[in-house]
């Protein structure tokens, strides 16, 4: 049972900002391919279940993203036991896509903002700075998109906390 305090309208609007936040810094690849820590990928960033030389047409890929995405926010939606404004959400949801359920699970992110930390909550999110053991805040590391990634979900994120 969800014991999530978030309003229905909340959960529309952060889906709306996902839905063109997550392809932004995701982009959708048709064929599988594995990722910067090695993980077959396709689509949105979609992992589970793929494997090699697997290839979708763009409305498979359409149906998967969309249905990639609905499930991480309810994961977060289920997580969260404060109030949040959609762009907290939606922040929440593009990382969680990015480091996984459980990873979103265990995260300082979430513990802050369930403490009505929000401001400590989003920042949280640049802990989670590497990949494939690469530290993605070094340029050159063949990882630095992540790092921006992570300054823009904490700015969307922020832009959802009151000043």
């Amino acid at each position: 049972m969800n014991k999530s305090k978030i309003a229905g309208w909340v959960i529309t609007a952060a889906a709306v900002i996902a839905s063109q936040f997550i392809p932004a810094e995701e982009g959708n690849k048709l064929k599988s391919y594995p990722d910067g820590a090695g993980v077959w990928t396709i689509c949105e960033g979609v992992t589970h279940g793929i494997g090699p030389g697997m290839v979708m047409t763009e409305e498979e890929c359409s149906d998967l993203n969309k249905s990639a995405r609905e499930e991480y926010q309810a994961a977060v939606v289920d997580a969260l036991r404060v109030e949040v404004t959609p762009q907290i959400l939606a922040a929440h949801t593009s990382f969680a896509y990015n480091v996984g359920k459980g990873g979103y699970r265990k995260s300082m992110t979430l513990r802050e903002t369930n403490k009505g930390n929000f401001a400590a909550g989003c920042r949280a999110m640049m802990n989670y700075h590497s990949s494939g053991g690469k530290d993605c805040r070094v340029r050159g590391g063949g990882c630095y998109g992540l790092y921006g990634r992570r300054q823009r979900e904490i700015n969307l994120c922020l832009s959802g906390v009151a000043p």
